[in-house]
């Protein structure tokens, strides 16, 4: 139940953020791999070529370290989504004939951070070198159904989804905003269709077609008719409106502003209730994290301690190992200060 957004501040630098929602109790730490490691946990054991940094998910982090989130020494930023139904895994045997190597869906994320410099090479190797493998894993069972966005310091965004047979569809995501399933064509065209009830806008609903940031006086309605519930679907409308609509602000004021537009997405603990074999599960905000992008700092806060952690990425070179860092403990209160 997740949900993502970019924005660009006025001095041109990007800056990412996503909530993470579950109903399943992760452990979560901040960490930081150097090039070089050998990952011994993931379904195809494999050694990093690029330093990266971000928040790891697992039942167990030392036991299973995959990256969640994060953003890799040459830039690249992104993070992993849940992607039910419509996700296309292969057996083992299909990945290998092909002579790729097999990998959970939760472990997609870390591989492309730790092995690709740019999003062209994203969209030109993962296909060729990567397949989704549908095999029991530790997470949850199985291999857990992910999708993925991915920036870089231009502002360029990407979407990559395993929705192929034994591969991925790969959008350019001209939005800045991701959510969970459908896929992501869909979102776009839905949105586009209720931007045209909102605005002065026609679109052609190709999917390239970049939604630009929208006049104040292009607005007929704000948000009237969006629904407001927590859905997917929903949320993405939610998350591309309130960015849409937001002002641009300065570099000293990004990170500030994605927490703030994220806040639209946040999910409480028993606003949504989904039932699944008879048994009704209660997702929520387990985490909300931004990133700088251009330079390398990843901030976070969690549904129970809304201070804001920050993490700096450094210099790799001195990263003599794999690092964990906590960023989830009580909340804490600062008293009113009187003034003079």
């Amino acid at each position: 139940m997740c949900t993502g957004i970019e924005i660009i501040s006025n001095q041109g630098n990007p800056y990412w953020g996503r909530t993470q929602d579950f109903e399943q109790h992760f452990e979560y730490a901040g960490m930081k791999i150097p090039a070089g490691t050998k990952i011994e946990s993931t379904y195809t054991p494999f050694t990093t070529e690029i330093a990266t940094m971000g928040i790891a998910w697992a039942t167990d982090v030392h036991a299973h370290p995959v990256i969640l989130d994060g953003i890799n020494e040459q830039g690249i930023c992104g993070g992993s989504f849940y992607f039910d139904h419509w996700y296309r895994y292969a057996s083992d045997e299909e990945i290998q004939a092909q002579g790729k190597v097999p990998l959970r869906g939760e472990e997609l994320v870390t591989w492309i951070l730790t092995h690709y410099c740019s999003l062209d090479e994203v969209k030109q190797r993962l296909n060729n070198e990567v397949g989704i493998v549908d095999a029991p894993g530790p997470m949850m069972g199985r291999s857990v159904p992910q999708h993925s966005v991915f920036q870089d310091e231009s502002g360029r965004s990407i979407v990559v989804e395993p929705s192929a047979t034994n591969g991925f569809a790969i959008y350019e995501n001209k939005v800045g905003v991701f959510a969970n399933a459908p896929t992501f064509d869909w979102h776009v065209t839905n949105l586009k269709m209720h931007l045209e009830r909102s605005t002065h806008r026609h679109y052609s609903y190709d999917i390239n077609e970049p939604i630009e940031s929208i006049e104040l006086d292009e607005w007929t309605s704000g948000l009237m008719g969006i629904p407001s519930d927590y859905k997917p679907e929903t949320r993405f409308l939610r998350a591309a409106y309130a960015k849409l609509m937001s002002l641009p602000v300065d570099d000293d004021f990004a990170i500030n502003e994605v927490f703030q537009l994220l806040t639209t997405v946040n999910n409480p603990k028993g606003v949504l209730r989904p039932v699944e074999n008879g048994q009704v599960l209660v997702p929520w905000t387990q985490y909300t994290a931004a990133y700088d992008i251009r330079n390398r700092v990843l901030y976070a806060h969690t549904y129970d301690n809304r201070n804001v952690r920050m993490l700096e990425f450094g210099n790799p070179r001195e990263w003599d190992k794999v690092h964990y860092f906590n960023f989830i403990s009580r909340q804490t209160y600062e008293p009113f200060t009187e003034e003079n």
